[in-house]
């Protein structure tokens, strides 16, 4: 902003070269056109500096809009604040509690924490230390978070905040024994089953034979099954099977191995068969050859195909180990891989999204995961560092801005009408 504020001079400097443009005319005497124009030449030049004025405060106005500024303001902190997830919303029993805490201290455990009259969508899943990296937008001296505590909620490193608060993990008894696909094996159909409850998560693989009973109508995209008395329509998944190419040398082997494991968990828990061909340095890459994926861990130049492509290339400052670049189908890997940075940032799911369409199998499982992690495992680190001892709630003044510039632009509009300049 600082440097946009040195345009400011372009309206002066222009004025300034406006006034050397004067042409001089030669008359005998001017003794009398000084006594007679002293006060209107005053008065054009008084019109001139406020058109400039008028100009630079404009130009003033538009880079300070540019930079969405915020106006903060002292706000009274509350004593205690509840947080509730969304979820929660049909566990009657909870919801009977709730109406013995104090309303006005009651806000969603969602973005924003809007307030709990605000009506919701109750499917939201939040991600339960990213929104506590957020919580000082609740301006409360604690804070008690009511959660259902799930592992899918659970992303990314355990965060560092300055409040202290205080997660309830709300028993969760809803089981889940779900059929979630099903594929066929020849003559024979292949069916998923997810079974969860707030212990364990666990698919179950079936094989029924084409003819079997159970099976009442089978279609291109799903199939009708009568199981206990009712009848349950799973879809049929295609066998497709993905190509993925590792290409790298000596010194990027780990990162070969992690990719690989990687590649294997997402075949085993995604339900996706994945063909995995690895290239080392002495072998030949081979850019007509038929793949899906091609993961590059070499240090020369990368091919430029039009396939979805991994190259390694380190940026310290990144926030994901895998982020999208401009160019199509492109991909960074932006650091080494090691057994912590693996875990911690979710690198094998982050690979399942990159492989597998919203509607796969291995997308539908974990939204059907009730895992619950325990109390203490939810627990977030108290840092002092940045703590105010004042609490701050800003607002956009945008709007002003713009009705300013509005305002101040008509003005300058009518007074060089006016006048002509």
């Amino acid at each position: 902003m600082s440097r946009a504020l040195f345009s400011l001079a372009i309206p002066l400097i222009i004025h300034l070269l406006n006034k050397g443009d004067v042409k001089t005319v030669k008359v005998g005497s001017v003794k009398f056109l000084r006594e007679s124009d002293t006060k209107q030449s005053r008065k054009i030049r008084l019109n001139e500096l406020l058109l400039l004025f008028l100009r630079m405060l404009l130009l003033a106005l538009i880079i300070l809009y540019m930079a969405e500024p915020q106006w903060k303001r002292n706000v009274e902190k509350a004593s205690l604040t509840y947080l509730i997830e969304p979820s929660l919303v049909d566990d009657e029993t909870f919801m009977s509690f709730t109406d013995s805490l104090p309303q006005n201290n009651m806000r969603w455990f969602i973005e924003g924490f809007p307030e709990f009259e605000v009506e919701i969508d109750p499917k939201v899943n939040p991600n339960y230390w990213q929104l506590a990296q957020k919580l000082h937008e609740v301006h409360s001296d604690s804070i008690v978070v009511f959660t259902k505590g799930l592992v899918q909620g659970i992303k990314g490193t355990r965060p560092r905040i300055s409040q202290k608060v205080h997660w309830i993990v709300v028993d969760n008894e809803l089981e889940i024994d779900k059929y979630i696909a099903a594929k066929k094996v020849q003559d024979s159909v292949l069916l998923y089953k997810v079974s969860s409850s707030s212990l364990v998560t666990d698919l179950q693989k079936n094989v029924l034979s084409g003819n079997d009973e159970k099976i009442k109508l089978m279609t291109g995209d799903s199939l009708e099954l009568e199981e206990s008395g009712k009848t349950i329509k799973v879809p049929i998944v295609k066998n497709d099977t993905l190509k993925v190419t590792i290409a790298y040398d000596e010194y990027y082997q780990k990162e070969m191995q992690y990719f690989s494991a990687s590649l294997e968990a997402v075949r085993e828990y995604g339900m996706q068969e994945i063909l995995l061909n690895r290239i080392d340095a002495d072998a030949q890459f081979s850019e007509g050859r038929p793949m899906d994926l091609l993961i590059w861990l070499r240090n020369d130049k990368v091919p430029e195909i039009d396939l979805t492509t991994i190259a390694i290339k380190k940026d310290s400052l990144a926030n994901t180990l895998l982020e999208k670049t401009e160019s199509k189908n492109r991909y960074h890997l932006t650091g080494r891989l090691n057994i912590k940075n693996t875990i911690e940032e979710n690198f094998t799911n982050e690979l399942a999204k990159l492989l597998l369409e919203d509607d796969s199998l291995y997308q539908k499982m974990k939204g059907l995961d009730q895992r619950v992690m325990a109390e203490p495992e939810l627990t977030t680190i108290v840092s002092n560092e940045g703590v105010d001892s004042q609490s701050f709630q800003s607002m956009d003044i945008s709007p002003w801005i713009w009705l300013t510039i509005v305002l101040v632009l008509v003005l300058e509009r009518i007074l060089s009408k006016l006048k002509k300049q």
